[in-house]
Formats: C-alpha cells, structure tokens, sequence
C-alpha cells in the first residue's frame, strides 16, 4: 500500500528529460465540451515520428509538443473555447488525418505545435507560419492575422528572439480549410533554448502566450 502511494504522489517528468512511455488514447478524443469556437490544436510528431531531439540533456520534440499543447487547451478551455487535439497521447497521427479532424470537426482555427532544429547551434528564437492559400485570399489573410497575435504573445511572454510571421507550404496549414498557423516555439539545438525547455514554468509561459494570442485573434477579429 505505501508503495502505491509513492507512485501516486511521484511528479510527471517533463518532456525534456528521462524519456518514459505514455498510454495510448483514441486520435483526437481530447475534446473540451464547451459553447465557444472551436479550435483544433495539432501536437506535432509522435509515436514513432520523434521529431527534433538533442542527447545532452535529452530532449524530444513528440514530448515537448504534447506537453505544451495540453497546456495550451487547458488555458483556452478556461477562456470557454471548445478544444479538439489531432492527438492527445504518444501515437502517430498521419498529416492526412490531423487536417480531416479539423476540416470534421467544423474548426474555425487550427494551431500547429512545433519546436526547430538545426545543425548549426547558434539558431534561436520564435516563429510562426501561415500558408499562402490559393484561391482564398481570406484564409490568408486571417491565417497572417491569427500568426501575428500569437507570436507577439509569445515574444511578450517569454522575451525570446522573434523571427517572424513567415509564408510556408507546410501540409497540415495549406489543406485545412480554416485560418492555420504552425508555431516552431524555440530551437532544440540551441542550447540556451533547451535549457529553457526543461523548465516547465517557461514551457507553461509559451502556452498561455498561445492561448492569449488565439483569445486575441476571436476578440479583434473583423
């Protein structure tokens, strides 16, 4: 007995760190039940797709996207958003079927969660992505809207290095139908960032900068 209540008082590591395993739950059945807008928030990677990672500390991209992500639809639920996640466990979810859970779901925004890499270690900073759609000139221009709210949350909060609201042809924001952005929330590589990365209050601080800058795209929207 005191056994099992040593394991149940043990804290969750956080994404960088000793790696562990997580149990697997039904693709996109993290749902918060709620009146407000719908918003579809992708964790990127998973399951067998790692992502970005670094040995020295260990840290993994799947992880970190996850951990940030619950936290972001924790914070949007409290602002009475209604939360769909493409994943909400360490499974591999295909690009294909993250933008038919949002183009189902009737999503009126959908926020990829990334962290970069590069070779070289000098790399730092945040940035955000929206997709030039074509034949859509209002998706892309909400898409911009919504990615520059965001970053300017993110910079707020966390006093990191912005690099921009930035055009890309990244799948998951080119084919949903709705405003999309993708969010590379800091370099892995770089070991400042990764530092940072360890600590759950900074990672905490990057989600509630997401979730402020989602608030203030609804709030200001025209």
């Amino acid at each position: 007995m005191r056994f099992l209540l040593l394991l149940l008082l043990l804290p969750l590591l956080p994404a960088c760190g000793a790696a562990k395993k997580e149990p697997l739950s039904p693709i996109g059945s993290s749902v918060s039940f709620s009146t407000g807008p719908i918003v579809v928030l992708d964790s990127g990677h998973g399951g067998n797709d790692h992502g970005a990672k670094a040995h020295k500390p260990y840290c993994e991209e799947k992880r970190l996207t996850l951990q940030t992500t619950r936290l972001v639809k924790k914070y949007l639920a409290q602002l009475g958003y209604h939360v769909i996640m493409t994943r909400s466990s360490d499974t591999f979810v295909p690009l294909d079927k993250r933008v038919e859970i949002a183009n189902k779901a009737g999503s009126e925004i959908f926020v990829s969660i990334h962290f970069n890499s590069s070779r070289n270690p000098t790399p730092k900073g945040i940035e955000v992505f929206f997709c030039d759609a074509v034949g859509s000139p209002a998706k892309t221009s909400s898409s911009r809207r919504l990615a520059s709210f965001v970053l300017t949350q993110l910079i707020r909060r966390t006093h990191a290095v912005s690099r921009g609201v930035k055009k890309q042809n990244f799948y998951v924001i080119r084919e949903t139908k709705m405003p999309a952005i993708l969010v590379e929330a800091g370099f892995i590589s770089n070991q400042q960032e990764r530092e940072q990365l360890k600590d759950p209050a900074y990672v905490d601080q990057l989600a509630r900068a997401i979730a402020d800058g989602v608030d203030q795209y609804f709030k200001k929207k025209v």
